[in-house]
């Protein structure tokens, strides 16, 4: 199964107040506490750069170690799962209208605007300006203007 089937297929019924789109990040049980660590670390510090290293200092293991573990638990890489927590962070801020591009691009943890774009699309196969004009679009057709 692809990435973009995985993410289809995933439920896009969300708990009222979260975004629309489907969750691109891997919804598992976790059972060794290192991997809810790792993934903790990734989340808190997703607006910076981040490296497998750093996974491994967490929880004091090699980042080879800290890699299998993340597949066994949730399966794929913690540097693909980062890249997973970024994308999703910048779906769900690409709905506020105050933010720029750029702006969300930052808060996402990207330095680069290619590798942004390159990796928005993978997984919503669509630019991420593309995509909040979608959001905005959207929204507009379900508002009714007065005659």
């Amino acid at each position: 199964m692809s990435i973009k089937e995985d993410t289809k297929s995933a439920s896009s019924e969300k708990p009222l107040g979260q975004s629309s789109h489907p969750s691109i990040v891997p919804e598992r049980t976790i059972h060794d506490p290192r991997v809810q660590i790792v993934i903790d670390f990734m989340v808190v510090n997703l607006h910076r750069k981040i490296s497998s290293a750093d996974f491994g200092r967490e929880v004091r293991l090699s980042p080879a170690q800290v890699s299998r573990l993340l597949i066994r638990e949730v399966g794929i890489t913690p540097v693909e799962y980062l890249i997973r927590l970024r994308i999703e962070r910048a779906a769900n801020l690409l709905s506020n209208r105050l933010l720029s591009v750029k702006e969300v691009m930052a808060m996402s943890g990207y330095l680069n605007r290619g590798h942004f774009v390159e990796h928005f699309k993978r997984y919503f196969d669509v630019a991420p300006s593309n995509y909040r004009r979608g959001i905005s679009g959207s929204h507009l057709e379900t508002v009714q203007l007065p005659r």
